[in-house]
């Protein structure tokens, strides 16, 4: 499926938003693009924390070069660590 204009809008926001500080906070970059964006661009987890919608996050790993990485403890999107496996976008 092809991405909506309006989720390559929200990935090119969250990019800009990355480069700032080279990381970026999920529950920060959620509450932004509500308030930016609108709530059609989040939703409620299962454990009541705001998520990012998949199409946005795919446009949003397609923005970003090797060198960024998904931690998943912190909920955080930062520069690749030399701990970091060099294969993986996701880490601890």
């Amino acid at each position: 499926m092809n991405p909506s204009e309006d989720e390559k809008a929200v990935a090119r926001w969250m990019l800009d938003q990355y480069r700032r500080q080279n990381r970026l906070v999920q529950s920060s970059a959620a509450r932004g693009i509500r308030m930016t964006f609108g709530e059609q661009h989040v939703y409620k987890n299962r454990q009541r924390n705001w998520g990012i919608n998949k199409g946005i996050l795919e446009e949003f790993r397609k923005l970003t070069p090797d060198d960024v990485v998904w931690s998943r403890s912190s909920q955080t999107w930062r520069q690749r660590r030399e701990s970091d496996p060099p294969d993986k976008r996701m880490v601890r």
